[in-house]
This record gives C-alpha cells, sequence and structure tokens, in this order.
C-alpha cells in the first residue's frame, strides 16, 4: 500500500509539470526577433527618426511656395515729420518728403494700416532643389540606420537566446554529473556495509556527490539570470525554448565570400556620403544671386480729411482710405556669400573625405572578420566532431570502469578520475558548440543573413 502511494504522488507530480510545460508557450528564434521588432524602444527610435526627416523633406519642399505676409495695424500718435533718409532694415531705405504740416492745430491723429506682401523665389540656381536632395538622403540615412538597428537587435536577441541554451545545457551536464556521483555513492555505500570498500570512501563519494549538487545551483542561478536578460529585448514572462538544436556536430558551414554593398551597416555610411555631397552643392549655389517676383497690396487710413481737418473718435483712423499695390521682380545676392561659400565648400569636402574613411574602414574591417570568422568555423567544426567522439569513448569508458568498481576491481579514486575525463570531455564538447553558434552569429551579422540560423532554432 505504501509502495502504491509513492508511485501515485511520483506520477501526479509528472503530470503536473507535464501539463504546466503544455501551457507555456515555446518561443522560436524567429518569434523572438519578431517581438523584439515590435517592442524594443531602441528600434522605435528609430521608426520616429524616420518619421522627423520625412516632415523636414516636406518642410525643405515647402520653401518653393510663395511666401505670404500680412499685417494690419490700428494707431494714434503724433504726425510731426522731417524730410531726410534712412535705413529701416537692411538692403532698405526710405525717403520723406515735406515736413509741412496741413493743419498747425492736428497734434495726434489716428491711424490704420494693413498690407499684404507676396515674395516668390522663381529662380536660385536649382538651392531649393538640392535642398529637397539633401532632405531625401538624411530619410535615406534614417532607414538605413534603422535597418542597422534591427540586424543589430537581432545579433542581439539571437545571442541571448543562444546564451539560455548554453546555460541549460550546462544545468543539464550539471544534473547528470550529480546522478552519476549519486549513483557511484549509493555503489560504495553497498560495498562498505558488506566490507568491500573502506568506510572513507563512503566520504568521498558523499564530498563529490555535494560538489554536483553545489554545481546545479550555480547553473539554474545563471539560467534563470540569462532568462531575465532576455526579457529586454523580448518582453515574454513565461516561455520555453526548443529542446533540440543547441547540441548539434553536424552543423554545416555556408561560406559567405564578401560582405554585399547593400549592408545596413555600409549603406547608413554611404547614405551620409551623399548627404554630404549634396551639401556641398547646395553651398556652392549659395554664392549666386536669386530671383523672386514681389507683389503688394496696401491700404491706409488716417482722421486727417482732405480738407486738412481732423475727425475726432477712435473709429476716425479708419476713413480716407488710400489703397495701392506694387508689382515688380527682385533680385537678392549676398556678395560677401562668394567668399563665405568657398570656405564652407572646402569644409564640406574635408567631412566627405572623413566619412569616405569611415566607410572605407568600416567595410575592410566587415570583411576582414569576414574572412576570419570563416576560417575559424570550419575549423571549429572539426573540434565538434573530435568532442563528440571525445565525449563517447570517454562515456563507454566510464560505463566499463564502473562495472569494474562493483566488482571491487578498482578504488573508488580510479573511479572518480574516470568520471571526471566524462565530465570533462561532455563540458569541452558543450563548449565547442557555444563557440561555434557565437561565430555562426558573427557571421550572419556581418553578411546580414539570419536565414541559417532561422532555420537552426524554429
Amino acid at each position: 500500500m505504501k509502495y502504491f502511494l509513492q508511485m501515485s504522488l511520483v506520477l501526479f507530480i509528472l503530470w503536473s509539470k507535464s501539463s504546466q510545460a503544455q501551457q507555456i508557450h515555446t518561443l522560436s528564434l524567429k518569434e523572438a526577433w519578431e517581438q523584439a521588432n515590435d517592442n524594443y524602444p531602441g528600434l522605435h527610435e528609430r521608426k520616429y527618426l524616420i518619421e522627423e526627416f520625412k516632415i523636414r523633406k516636406k518642410e525643405a519642399q515647402s520653401q518653393a511656395l510663395p511666401q505670404v505676409q500680412l499685417q494690419a495695424q490700428s494707431s494714434f500718435g503724433t504726425l510731426n515729420g522731417s524730410a531726410g533718409a534712412f535705413f529701416p532694415v537692411p538692403g532698405v531705405f526710405n525717403v520723406s518728403g515735406s515736413n509741412a504740416i496741413l493743419n498747425p492745430d492736428l497734434n495726434n491723429v489716428y491711424n490704420t494700416f494693413g498690407s499684404v506682401l507676396v515674395d516668390w523665389t522663381i529662380f536660385e540656381f536649382g538651392r531649393q532643389r538640392s535642398a529637397v536632395e539633401a532632405a531625401q538622403y538624411q530619410v535615406q540615412a534614417a532607414e538605413s540606420g534603422y535597418q542597422a538597428t534591427g540586424l543589430s537587435l537581432q545579433s542581439k536577441v539571437t545571442r541571448l537566446y543562444i546564451d539560455i541554451l548554453y546555460n541549460r545545457a550546462n544545468l543539464q551536464w550539471a544534473q547528470a554529473n550529480a546522478i552519476r556521483l549519486n549513483n557511484i555513492r549509493e555503489v560504495t555505500t553497498s560495498l562498505a556495509r558488506a566490507g568491500i570498500k573502506p568506510g572513507a570512501d563512503t566520504s568521498l563519494a558523499a564530498s563529490s556527490f555535494l560538489q554536483a549538487t553545489a554545481n546545479q545551483q550555480e547553473w539554474l542561478g545563471k539560467l534563470n539570470a540569462s532568462k531575465i536578460n532576455f526579457t529586454e529585448v523580448v518582453p515574454v514572462q513565461s516561455f520555453n525554448l526548443s529542446e533540440n538544436g543547441f547540441l548539434k556536430s553536424d552543423i554545416q558551414h555556408l561560406k559567405t565570400d564578401s560582405v554585399p554593398i547593400t549592408h545596413p551597416y555600409l549603406k547608413v555610411i554611404n547614405d551620409q556620403i551623399s548627404y554630404e555631397q549634396t551639401q556641398e552643392t547646395l553651398i556652392t549655389k549659395e554664392a549666386f544671386p536669386s530671383l523672386s517676383v514681389l507683389g503688394g497690396l496696401s491700404t491706409r487710413g488716417n482722421s486727417i480729411n482732405p480738407d486738412g481737418s481732423m475727425t475726432p473718435g477712435l473709429t476716425s483712423g479708419f476713413s480716407n482710405y488710400a489703397n495701392n499695390y506694387l508689382i515688380g521682380l527682385g533680385l537678392s545676392w549676398n556678395i560677401s556669400g562668394i567668399y563665405t561659400s568657398s570656405l564652407g565648400k572646402r569644409r564640406v569636402k574635408q567631412t566627405i573625405k572623413g566619412v569616405q574613411a569611415k566607410y572605407d574602414m568600416q567595410k575592410l574591417q566587415m570583411e576582414t572578420a569576414l574572412s576570419s570568422v570563416n576560417s575559424r568555423i570550419n575549423q571549429q567544426r572539426i573540434q565538434l566532431i573530435q568532442n563528440r567522439l571525445a565525449e563517447q569513448e570517454s562515456r563507454k569508458a566510464y560505463d566499463l570502469y564502473l562495472v569494474r568498481y562493483e566488482g571491487g576491481l578498482i578504488s573508488l579514486t580510479e573511479l572518480l578520475q574516470i568520471q571526471s575525463f566524462l565530465q570533462i570531455a561532455e563540458k569541452e564538447f558543450i563548449e565547442a558548440q557555444q563557440v561555434l553558434w557565437n561565430l555562426l552569429i558573427t557571421q550572419a551579422e556581418v553578411s546580414g543573413n539570419f536565414n541559417y540560423l532561422a532555420t537552426q532554432f524554429n
């Protein structure tokens, strides 16, 4: 009856864990990428930056529209005048007429004034077109920055995903060691009770088992920490990862010979070069004049009647209107801009050279990294196969030595040494696997292609 209750309890616990595991979603690597793209704030920042530069482009395009200015005034003040000339604003001067007053008794009058001015630049040697072109390159640079951030995020998510699998594999490795050492401890206890082995072997076996259980706790903590780190980019609370995929000895090597010129890391710099080149063209055109169509309407009223008398009252300024219009062509030319634009052009040329050097350096680093990682992947695959064979041979040796120990043919120290060889072989296989996955992630990031990794963890 007691045995039946114990078995029932074990089956109930296993059924509960199985039901709980079925309720937790198994997250594939591709799903992790999608959730990160939808929720990661750093990617949203880049998306908003694209919209900002699109609006800036529309602002640049709006500069081609006529500039319309409206003003309306109603004022009260003196009308003392004096003949002469002055500069009211830079580029404009005004000449006043006679200072004779129609009625010496008038000291203050009411005035109204309103005007509408249209200033439409119709020709400026392509400056406006170059400004729109520069704004478009800013949009493209923002889009390339978004793609580059997305690729970097994809790499980060993949590394965190692999890190969870790595820590889980180490936890399973630690659990397997604990199970083997517990088995050795039980066998040692039985042999000691039978008088075949000394009692001191029991303490040694127990010590080894306790060390293995402590190692389990270490890897359990690392596994939980890696899951928390994963939620920084993938906001999921409860998830499982596939049991298959991490420990493989038959991983293919998809060699990539060159870095594509459309790679986001290169394209974002190339767009910056195009923008600076457009800025150079724009600065060159700043030295040329601009031609505008000018037009204006104005109306002016005051409280002075045609006969020289003044109409009292606040509304008297809205009488005796004089309406005028003015149309013409205007040429604006900043003469000093001929010199300043040459300085600006020289400055931008240096900027272009600097950005071009940055592009060349980035491309060289990526091509060197790709060649290096291709070479390492090939050697790492060979190492991984050898590590797997070493693990299998160590397992066979351990099983044989365990039988010999149970028969009293070897000492506990010898068995623990063989078990240690197996433990090291298993650990080296896990480490070699982790190195290979990280190399494949680097290759995918540098080549801009994560398709192979997506098929390995689906």
